[in-house]
């Protein structure tokens, strides 16, 4: 991440570490949302070549769950127990991410008032290209002033 200002001011971006989402996180993801595992698995989009490639995919894609849970990953890194216990996020998906892609959490403080601190976030690739777009709001705190280490 790079290194912010401890209050930083609005329109200010904060940018996370990149991160790579390689096939075997594809794989532990898989495995642990089909427990139990269904009787019959349908092909997936994201675990089977062939059913991806029938959606119009070139390779199979990750699951939403996988990007967003990247920016609240991030989230909860600046700003702890804060977000955790009265945050918001709403993301919209733009593009598909292939496995091996790798992403970028960016977040932008753009507003600040005494109830929240709201703000702009997204996922780029290694292109630049948004493959998420969002918004995010945290409970003021008293200096309301995010956790950087």
């Amino acid at each position: 991440m790079s290194a912010p200002a401890k209050h930083p001011e609005i329109s200010r971006e904060l940018v996370g570490e990149p991160y790579t989402l390689d096939e075997a996180e594809a794989h532990a993801y898989a495995a642990a949302i089909e427990r139990p595992a269904t009787r019959h698995p349908r092909p997936s989009i994201h675990s089977d070549p062939e059913a991806a490639r029938k959606a119009g995919f070139r390779a199979p894609i990750a699951a939403g769950e996988q990007s967003y849970a990247l920016v609240a990953n991030f989230l909860v890194d600046l700003f702890g127990v804060r977000f955790l216990r009265g945050g918001r996020l709403e993301a919209v998906f733009l593009k598909p991410v292939f496995y091996g892609q790798r992403l970028t959490v960016h977040a932008r403080v753009s507003a600040r008032g005494e109830s929240a601190t709201e703000l702009e976030v997204w996922v780029e690739d290694e292109d630049r290209d948004r493959v998420l777009t969002g918004k995010a709001s945290l409970p003021a705190a008293e200096h309301d002033e995010p956790e950087f280490s």
